[in-house]
């Protein structure tokens, strides 16, 4: 009765990895062979938004390398508004799961737990739970980034300041924790702010962001610096900014590397860009899991750091693409 029901589970898990594969892009690729999967130590699943922004592709180049080096399978889910892929995991045979949690923190420490009752290791990655989760974490420090956008507008920008970051649902890793992400700012700048602070959020309707920066720079002029903390929000917001023929009126700080971001810093258009390192989370993730099967243990944080991106460094960007 066991054996069919554990066969049962892991065909629904395969059938419904095949459904959901087509909005994975270009992940497809990447994901192990069944020749290669039945020869490999140990097999992990990784679970990724469908919001498939050149950061996890290079989440993903990085969790492939590490697999070849230390001989895992790896197969590629998307996680979206269900948890459907994730819930059936725990029957499909797998050693560990790398997670991006961007469900209800609820249903995912739900179903975190019995992936830990079932034995299979858990490794969560650019956004923890905001409880104290015993699940291993690999990603950014969110206060350091609020620390070197505070030194990059300091070292840029005369006081005083008139600062707003625009925080978004589309990005929950720093969404959830933008307390730490303003107090990384303010420590950093102080007396240089002339007002507290100001935060703003946007949805998920990627539209949001558009007409949040229509509003501040027609109704809020004397806000000087704009930081943004998503990809998708900092390339509609930039276009907002050609669109209204306000390039140079006020300094836009925006978030990732896509190649049309990297292109709006090089023309001075953006005033800067944070940059995180999605290659160095994959394959730290993968690391920190075998880690735990060989060695029965595994570190509780890997910090794979950030970076301010300006027109000085954005070549060294550029040329290494593949590990954006």
């Amino acid at each position: 009765m066991e054996k069919s029901l554990l066969f049962i589970f892991s065909s629904l898990f395969i059938i419904s990895f095949i459904l959901s594969i087509n909005a994975i892009v270009d992940l497809s690729s990447l994901t192990s062979g069944s020749e290669e999967t039945e020869t490999a130590d140990y097999h992990f699943a990784f679970f990724l938004p469908r919001e498939f922004y050149s950061f996890f592709r290079s989440v993903a180049s990085g969790a492939q390398e590490a697999a070849e080096e230390m001989d895992c399978a790896l197969s590629f889910h998307t996680i979206g508004n269900d948890s459907l892929d994730l819930e059936m995991a725990r029957f499909s045979g797998i050693d560990g799961v790398v997670l991006y949690p961007s469900i209800n923190e609820e249903e995912a420490r739900r179903i975190l737990d019995e992936f830990d009752d079932s034995g299979i290791s858990v490794v969560l990655i650019e956004h923890t739970l905001s409880d104290s989760s015993p699940w291993p974490f690999v990603g950014t420090n969110n206060f350091d980034i609020g620390k070197k956008i505070g030194n990059l507008i300091k070292s840029r920008s005369g006081s005083p300041l008139q600062i707003a970051v625009v925080y978004s649902m589309k990005s929950p890793g720093i969404y959830a924790e933008k307390d730490l992400v303003g107090l990384g700012i303010t420590s950093t700048l102080g007396p240089l702010l002339e007002t507290p602070l100001e935060s703003r959020i946007t949805n998920l309707n990627p539209l949001d962001a558009e007409e949040l920066t229509y509003e501040m720079l027609l109704n809020e002029p004397w806000i000087s610096t704009i930081v943004f903390t998503d990809t998708s929000d900092t390339l509609a917001a930039t276009q907002v900014l050609i669109d209204m023929n306000m390039v140079g009126t006020v300094r836009l700080i925006g978030f990732g590397t896509e190649d049309a971001i990297l292109d709006y810093v090089e023309k001075g258009i953006l005033e800067a860009t944070i940059a995180t390192n999605p290659w160095d989370i994959g394959y730290n993730a993968v690391k920190v899991l075998v880690k735990q099967q060989s060695e029965g243990h595994m570190p509780g944080y890997v910090d794979t750091g950030v970076e301010i991106v300006t027109e000085r460094n954005v070549d060294r960007f550029r040329k290494n693409g593949s590990r954006r």
